[in-house]
């Protein structure tokens, strides 16, 4: 009798072991952070707020200068491509309406030489 306790025992402890262990070992898939959502976007407000924190790291002492400097240059960088992305938006909104118009004044065009040729055919 004291065999089958012991079994049983080891199997319980065995089967609690594994799923203590059994998380640190398997690839746990994320499927949330593949996807960007509207709060991951990367604003220019909180490229402002990192580099306002870098200037209090710096001025606390907690960061070197040289990193400090590197770092400020950087989210620079980060800032200005996002205006010019911005900026770049901005007229692409503008193309399309200035395109948009030609195309109507194209389509214009067309349609009266069209009904042009039908009149001419008719008479």
């Amino acid at each position: 009798m004291d065999y089958v306790f012991l079994i049983i025992g080891s199997l319980v402890i065995n089967t609690c072991f594994y799923f203590i262990i059994s998380p640190f070992f398997s690839a746990g898939e994320v499927p949330a952070a593949g996807m960007e959502t509207e709060s991951d976007k990367l604003t220019l407000e909180q490229v402002y707020s990192a580099v306002n924190e870098l200037e209090m790291d710096f001025l606390m002492k907690k960061i070197s200068r040289e990193d400090f400097e590197k770092l400020k240059e950087d989210y620079q960088l980060l800032a200005t491509e996002m205006l010019k992305e911005e900026a770049q938006g901005r007229k692409a909104k503008h193309l399309p309406e200035s395109k948009k118009k030609k195309k109507d004044a194209e389509a214009e065009a067309e349609i009266l030489r069209e009904l042009k040729k039908l009149r001419q055919q008719k008479g």
